[in-house]
C-alpha cells in the first residue's frame, strides 16, 4: 500500500499554508467560508493613503428629524463623544453644534482615517454610548459632506456652524465649539501655508 503523505506534511498542513496570508493580503479559504474567493485568490486591504490632509464640514441629520438633541443630557453626551473620538486624534475638531435635530462638524481626518470612518466613529460612538438611555433609532441614515477648499472656506464654514443657533433663534445656546474654545483645534496648517 503506497501512502499519499509527502515530505512530511499532513494535507491540513498543506490546506493551512495554501491559505497563509502573506503580509497586506487577505485570502479565502472557500472550504471554510462559503461566500469566499476561490482558493488562491486575494485581496489588497488598503488603508486610506492621503497624499495631502482635507478638511471637511459635515452634517448628520437625526432620524426622521426627530429632536433627539433638544434634551441637554442627550447633547452633553455628544459632545463628550465628539471630543473622546479627537482625543484619540482620530480626527481635528475644528467647530461643532449639536441642534436639535442635526449636527455639524468640521473635522480634519487623521491620515490614517478616512472621512466616511471619522462619521462611523462620531455616530456609531455616540449611539453605543447612548444605548442605555435611548431606544430606537438616532441617525438618518447618510450625511452631507463638503470639502474645504481654502482658508475662506474654512472662515465661512466655522462662522457658519457657529451661527446656526442664531439663526434658529436659539439665545445662549450651550451646545456649540465657541463654549469649548479651550479644546478646539485651530486653521489647519495646510490652510495657513
Amino acid at each position: 500500500m503506497q501512502s499519499h503523505r509527502m515530505s512530511g506534511h499532513s494535507r491540513e498542513a498543506r490546506t493551512a499554508s495554501r491559505y497563509a496570508k502573506p503580509s497586506g493580503l487577505a485570502l479565502s479559504n472557500p472550504a471554510t467560508n462559503p461566500g469566499a474567493l476561490a482558493p488562491g485568490v486575494c485581496f489588497l486591504s488598503m488603508a486610506t493613503i492621503r497624499q495631502k490632509p482635507n478638511t471637511y464640514a459635515i452634517t448628520i441629520s437625526t432620524f426622521q428629524q426627530h429632536r433627539h438633541f433638544q434634551r441637554t443630557a442627550n447633547a452633553e453626551l455628544f459632545i463628550t463623544t465628539l471630543f473622546q473620538h479627537r482625543d484619540k486624534t482620530r480626527f481635528q475638531l475644528h467647530g461643532f453644534v449639536v441642534m436639535p435635530d442635526h449636527i455639524h462638524v468640521l473635522i480634519t481626518p487623521a491620515e490614517d482615517q478616512s472621512t466616511a470612518k471619522c462619521v462611523q466613529y462620531i455616530k456609531g460612538g455616540y449611539s453605543f454610548a447612548a444605548r442605555q438611555q435611548t431606544a430606537g433609532e438616532i441617525w438618518h441614515s447618510g450625511y452631507h459632506d463638503h470639502r474645504i477648499r481654502d482658508a475662506v472656506d474654512f472662515s465661512n464654514q466655522l462662522v457658519y456652524i457657529a451661527n446656526n443657533p442664531t439663526r434658529k433663534q436659539y439665545e445662549d445656546y450651550p451646545h456649540v465649539h465657541t463654549n469649548y474654545l479651550d479644546r478646539i483645534d485651530p486653521i489647519p496648517v495646510h490652510f495657513v501655508s
